[in-house]
């Protein structure tokens, strides 16, 4: 009998501290009147920091949280960004509750946070029981995840339709999906707001020292038309907001050959948006003939790797593939197989960043080094390197109007 009421506690105990854990996670939640989830496949980092530095603007006590190339909290009375560490088992949804806790400790009227759920479970989870958002962002539905969310881009669009609130509101861009996540809506009894580019005025982007792509601004317009907030007050505000650790740059190196540009594009990690932003910079006037393309692959992504082998390398024209990381035997077989339009390749798989450098060096004079793949791994110690040689680009990010009407980032 003792040991039938032993293996009873053991197994009501965790119960009881599971409902009060989720009990007292309800009650901060409901302390922050304004809680914003900001969820899609590229751009989020930006947008939840635009939309963080919109409400500081508004005098709005917010605490901002990205997930993107590295987890960071941002609090509307501090410039220093605090650094969030994680376990060596890597994110958790549970990091949520700590990111709460400290809002609420803070007294904050609004919380802005990157979605960091990948799974479609684990993201229900995380807008019922953990952030409760009544404003969500879509940023976008793109090819990603797709051993997880796919394998069609339906099946990532009803991932994110996860994390829709009820009875509250939904900023979307207009895109294909765009009547699919309105029904969704109408069965909510959610507000709908689709983002508007054209709100963005002409050479609003050319103000900004790294790659902003219009869509992430009118997403952030949307939030503000949400909250009721002008739209003068969100565009100089989206002006002071920090760039994310992984933000898309391009940097002159100096002591390469002469006007040899440095694009870091490793975090953006999709193959449609990879694409467009090459396009992107020849629209802006950048040398990109004699392009060097590298690749940083991974050997926990090996599904991206194939994916920018297949969908992505074959559809650039330039000087030069290098492959840095690790497994990048998909690149190597798919040159020797005559599928890339480039005529050289450089395997420098497992190789160290110096020898990398090295090779780098070579590139010819007026010409593009186009990052890709991957920000993590030794493509962060490359970049350090990179960025101890190089100025930001002088030219300016402008474009005709319309120039931005097939851009997805």
């Amino acid at each position: 009998m003792l040991q039938f009421f032993f293996i009873l506690a053991c197994l009501l105990i965790p119960l009881g501290l599971g409902v009060q854990e989720k009990r007292i996670q309800q009650q901060r939640l409901a302390t922050i009147p304004t809680r914003i989830l900001v969820n899609g496949i590229r751009g989020k980092s930006t947008v939840t920091r635009f939309i963080t530095s919109i409400l500081k603007e508004a005098g709005v006590h917010v605490v901002g949280k990205t997930t993107g190339s590295a987890a960071r909290m941002i609090y509307w009375d501090q410039q220093e960004e605090e650094i969030l560490y994680r376990p060596p088992s890597g994110p958790n949804i549970n990091e949520q509750k700590a990111v709460v806790r400290k809002a609420t400790a803070r007294h904050a009227q609004a919380l802005v946070s990157e979605c960091m759920a990948v799974d479609p479970d684990y993201q229900r989870v995380l807008q019922r029981d953990l952030i409760r958002a009544n404003i969500v962002v879509i940023v976008n539905v793109l090819e990603d995840h797709l051993d997880v969310m796919g394998p069609t881009l339906e099946n990532i669009a009803e991932a994110f339709a996860q994390t829709i609130p009820y009875r509250g509101t939904l900023i979307v861009p207009s895109d294909d999906f765009t009547p699919f996540f309105q029904k969704i809506c109408r069965r909510r009894k959610t507000r709908l707001i689709v983002a508007n580019e054209s709100l963005v005025p002409q050479g609003y982007l050319d103000q900004f020292n790294y790659l902003v792509f219009p869509q992430n601004v009118a997403l952030a317009l949307g939030v503000a038309r949400a909250l009721g907030l002008s739209e003068e007050l969100a565009l100089a505000a989206m002006l002071k907001a920090a760039p994310d650790p992984g933000a898309a740059e391009v940097l002159k190196v100096l002591n390469f050959s002469e006007n040899v540009f440095f694009v870091n594009g490793f975090a953006v990690n999709d193959a449609a948006s990879t694409l467009a932003m090459f396009d992107y910079l020849k629209q802006l006037g950048y040398p990109t003939e004699n392009t060097t393309f590298l690749m940083n692959c991974r050997k926990d992504r090996v599904d991206r790797t194939l994916q920018f082998a297949h969908a992505v390398l074959p559809k650039l024209h330039g000087g030069k593939i290098i492959a840095m990381g690790q497994m990048t035997g998909p690149i190597a077989e798919a040159f020797e197989q005559g599928d890339y339009p480039i005529d050289t390749f450089v395997n420098m798989e497992d190789q160290p960043v110096f020898e990398i450098m090295d090779e780098l060096r070579t590139q010819p004079a007026n010409s593009l080094i186009f990052t890709m793949g991957n920000i993590h791994g030794d493509a962060e110690a490359l970049l350090d390197e990179i960025n101890a040689l190089s100025v930001p680009s002088s030219l300016k990010f402008s474009t005709p109007g319309g120039a931005f009407d097939d851009l997805i980032l």
